[in-house]
């Protein structure tokens, strides 16, 4: 290399490791030829076989509850989580979120945490249709990067027969007491996300938009409450890396919530989340499900009395039907007078 070109290619080398800090999506075709999934993501991640939960567990649970409330729909109020692995990493189980609700003010709930690995928005509005008309439900619609990056399907679902009590179900894949990746490798995956996912991101965006439209729009039409959620994010890894299309997707869901009147809401900045918060950057473990299903309740509080959703009546007890007046044993009680 000539001595002249040298310092063109170091200034140019400056300025592309500046773009990256920055989280401005600058990458070459190269760039995206050397980004590839790393091996450490896929043992660690959710196609890695469990002993505790199995690769379609998720699946089969969601589809056991929605075939449950379609058999029994209920007339307690309920709140369901829509999304993806992200989503059902974000509570801490179904009992501890009604339970907080409750303790917090709110009505007595059932909670559903329906989130399931590569949910996508058809998905949802797929099940949203077989739900009963309505049922006294807030319907959180988990909203983030990745959802936004699907290419178009047309799923078709098939329920199972009504299992009461559904089967044990185990929500979680991570947790601090598993390997949980380290900064460095946060670091890359938000560096894979720019180069390989951003352009899919880009390909699909205005169609899932789309698709969580008419996922609002049939979730009114069923008599539900739908609620556009955005999902948790490692910001102290992330900076601002993911500014742009996180920009995109907020004003596009605040329009579609907007159009229908409905909330759209963000607990990203307000959980003041710490990396050791997340399992990567998408999923979190114990103390940040702490942080966000905190906000997650007191928001579902908020909700439920702006919606008028409450406990149901107490059926009255019927009064005992009058007795007549007490006689002398062996004296006939006075008859009633009869009009002539």
């Amino acid at each position: 290399m000539s001595r002249s070109r040298a310092p063109l290619l170091a200034g140019a080398l400056v300025v592309l490791a500046c773009l990256m800090a920055a989280g401005v999506p600058f990458v070459t075709r190269q760039a995206q030829a050397q980004v590839r999934y790393p091996h450490a993501f896929a043992v660690t991640d959710d196609a890695a076989q469990s002993p505790v939960k199995g690769a379609d567990q998720d699946r089969d649970h969601c589809l056991q509850i929605i075939a449950n409330l379609r058999a029994k729909p209920p007339v307690t109020p309920t709140v369901l989580l829509l999304g993806g692995s992200s989503a059902r990493e974000s509570t801490i189980d179904d009992a501890d979120w009604a339970a907080q609700i409750e303790r917090l003010g709110g009505p007595t709930v059932t909670t559903y945490n329906l989130g399931r690995k590569h949910d996508t928005y058809e998905l949802d509005r797929a099940m949203i249709k077989l739900l009963p008309q309505d049922i006294p439900a807030i319907v959180y619609i988990g909203i983030n990067l990745g959802r936004f990056c699907n290419a178009p399907t047309y799923p078709t679902v098939t329920l199972p027969d009504p299992e009461f009590p559904p089967r044990v179900y185990y929500q979680h894949v991570y947790s601090i007491h598993k390997y949980v990746q380290s900064a460095s490798l946060k670091r890359y995956y938000v560096h894979y996300w720019t180069a390989l996912r951003w352009p899919e991101f880009r390909a699909h965006y205005r169609y899932d938009l789309g698709v969580v439209d008419s996922l609002v729009r049939d979730c009114k039409e069923r008599g539900l409450h739908p609620v556009l959620l955005d999902l948790p994010r490692d910001l102290p890894i992330i900076g601002h890396a993911f500014d742009s299309p996180v920009a995109a997707y907020t004003a596009g869901c605040k329009s579609v919530a907007a159009k229908y009147d409905v909330p759209f809401v963000s607990f990203v900045s307000a959980a003041h989340f710490v990396d050791g918060d997340f399992f990567d950057i998408f999923h979190l473990v114990e103390p940040g499900r702490v942080k966000y299903q905190k906000l997650l309740s007191e928001k579902t509080v908020a909700l439920a009395a702006k919606y008028d959703l409450h406990d149901p009546e107490p059926t009255p007890t019927p009064s005992p039907s009058p007795s007549g007046t007490p006689t002398p044993s062996g004296t006939p009680a006075p008859q009633a007078a009869t009009a002539p």
